[in-house]
């Protein structure tokens, strides 16, 4: 279960990186499920319940960040405070190579590669296999296989020893 809340941590960082901040809190919701589950079945060993509560502790103080966060900017954009959509703050250095911007925080930098990458569809098989098999010559087996003849009797006695 450690790897598990290890993986869902890093990722719900990764969406605070990006101003994604209903992504981070169900991560951190779901951490914190997988703590309560290890906490019920290790309940005997205390070493590892006071490492898991914690981490349980670290885990509440980031959702009540992520929380604050997003309520932020909710308020800001309500109120029109907000210079700039998180979006556009957030744009690839490929989207905005026409606009001028003076920058004078290094967070709004634009970023250059989005992280998690997007999701891409992609072939159940590869292109390859299918067009290579046009460009197959396949051996000449005629020689192989077995002349007809003989009649039905012979056909059933090759069926019955396996000749």
């Amino acid at each position: 279960k450690r790897g598990i809340n290890a993986e869902y941590g890093y990722i719900a960082e990764c969406h605070l990186g990006q101003s994604n901040w209903l992504n981070a809190i169900v991560l951190y919701d779901k951490c914190n499920e997988h703590i309560s589950e290890a906490l019920s079945t290790s309940a005997n060993n205390m070493e590892i319940t006071g490492e898991l509560n914690s981490l349980s502790k670290q885990i509440y103080n980031q959702r009540c960040s992520a929380h604050a966060s997003a309520f932020l900017q909710s308020q800001l954009q309500e109120e029109g405070m907000m210079e700039q959509a998180p979006l556009e703050k957030n744009r690839k250095l490929a989207d905005c190579l026409e606009d001028f911007r003076m920058i004078d925080n290094p967070g709004d930098l634009p970023k250059i590669a989005s992280f998690p990458p997007d999701f891409q569809p992609i072939p159940c098989k590869p292109t390859f296999f299918d067009i290579s098999l046009n460009e197959i010559e396949f051996p000449d087996l005629s020689g192989r296989v077995e002349k007809e003849g003989g009649g039905a009797l012979s056909g059933l006695s090759r069926w019955i020893w396996g000749r």
